[in-house]
């Protein structure tokens, strides 16, 4: 992941100024189907925290970036958000989730980065704990100013969680233009 593209002050402006604001609402929906409500959960790269703040209406969030830009701008917003500082590929702490929750996060791991944060979230989860992850559909992978941008498909994603997570749903969905996103929604085996 090039680490300092969200760590641009420009950058961020930019990147925050293109996403869309409804952009996660179908995931939330998706999630409030599976979970209850006040259920402890973790957002893997709250980024500009649109979704951050709809998905703390329902639940107990606790926020988390790699980017220490992302996090200072949220707390200015909120200074008594949850909030780490954590590599979605390592995710080194302590504490556990009922769910864990990502928007278009995990777009920068390769493959074997993807597998290995898989494996830590499934540590993470409490008993048949949830994830939900959007990703951008396809194979291979591009860059967009110089950071990398890896697609995955229906096989990859089952072939990394089928030994751990029970698949509940697995679809794509438009972020963009239909069909270039797909999530996946599992629960811990």
């Amino acid at each position: 992941m090039e680490e300092n593209f969200y760590e641009n002050e420009e950058k961020v402006d930019g990147y925050t100024k293109f996403t869309p604001t409804h952009d996660g609402a179908l995931l939330i929906d998706v999630l409030g189907e599976h979970l209850p409500e006040q259920a402890a959960v973790l957002e893997l790269g709250i980024g500009p925290g649109k979704d951050f703040k709809k998905l703390s209406r329902r639940y107990r969030m606790t926020g988390s970036d790699f980017s220490q830009l992302f996090l200072q701008r949220y707390r200015e917003q909120d200074p008594a958000a949850d909030l780490l500082h954590l590599d979605a590929r390592t995710l080194e702490t302590d504490r556990t989730f009922d769910a864990i929750f990502s928007n278009k996060a995990l777009i920068h791991l390769s493959p074997d980065e993807l597998q290995q944060s898989f494996n830590r979230q499934h540590e993470l989860l409490s008993d048949n704990g949830l994830i939900l992850h959007s990703l951008w559909f396809g194979e291979g992978e591009t860059a967009f100013d110089n950071v990398k941008l890896v697609y995955h498909n229906e096989q990859d994603l089952t072939k990394m969680l089928e030994t751990s997570f029970d698949i509940v749903a697995l679809k794509k969905h438009a972020k963009m233009s239909d069909g270039d996103s797909i999530y996946v929604l599992a629960r811990k085996k």
